[in-house]
């Protein structure tokens, strides 16, 4: 089974490519989506609202998690908070998720991480299993776009980027990169090229693919 990481910033689009993956046959697993079932645990709900206070909790006492963003990405030290307490669940929860793709004969496995801090930070044992990195880069203008038009607000937006890593610094560790920025039409051809890459027997870290997407209304972040 092969597995690709796919990373990028809020805004990238790296949600419609993971799409765009899945319509061609990948298996896609979005550690996102992970992390809010990981949320609805009771024992995760009781351990962040002690952390944050109950003002991170709806009428119906589950997390809402625009209160909890805001909550815990106010400085480093509350983000490390929240990390943890659920990333040690979130790589659990995946890490079984893997079992059941070895177990089904999947093929090819991208794994969408929107936080992701390197080679050697919290994913570490994804990027040591993984055949490669996909980048998903994009004009910061375009990325701040997007995520208003998702209802986030401009200073949100912004304080996120400057939590997260660079497109630079994405691009120097990535095994491929798609630059989200122009066509639908175009972002589905090199979408198609890096898919033939991945699924070819010769393909290596050491590959260079650089292709050029689409600024999609409909992105997901």
């Amino acid at each position: 089974m092969k597995t690709y990481i796919l990373i990028g910033g809020i805004g990238s689009g790296k949600t419609t490519i993971s799409r765009l993956f899945a319509e061609r046959g990948a298996t896609c697993l979005d550690l996102d989506e992970v992390g809010h079932e990981i949320l609805c645990q009771p024992d995760v709900i009781a351990m962040l609202s002690d952390t944050f206070g109950h003002r991170i909790l709806d009428e119906k006492g589950a997390i809402d998690r625009s209160k909890l963003a805001h909550c815990a990405f106010r400085s480093p030290a509350d983000t490390i908070k929240l990390n943890v307490i659920t990333q040690p669940r979130l790589m659990k929860e995946a890490e079984r998720q893997f079992r059941a793709y070895e177990q089904q004969g999947k093929s090819l496995v991208i794994v969408e991480i929107s936080a992701y801090d390197g080679p050697a930070g919290r994913f570490a044992p994804f990027v040591r299993d993984a055949d490669g990195i996909i980048a998903v880069t994009a004009p910061q203008r375009l990325r701040i776009e997007r995520a208003v038009r998702k209802g986030f607000s401009k200073a949100d937006v912004r304080r996120r980027i400057a939590r997260q890593a660079t497109d630079v610094q994405r691009g120097l560790w990535a095994t491929y990169i798609i630059e989200n920025k122009g066509s639908l039409e175009n972002l589905k051809n090199r979408v198609d090229e890096v898919f033939q890459a991945l699924q070819a027997s010769d393909a290596s870290a050491g590959d260079d693919v650089t292709t050029e997407g689409a600024n999609l209304d409909g992105s997901s972040f």
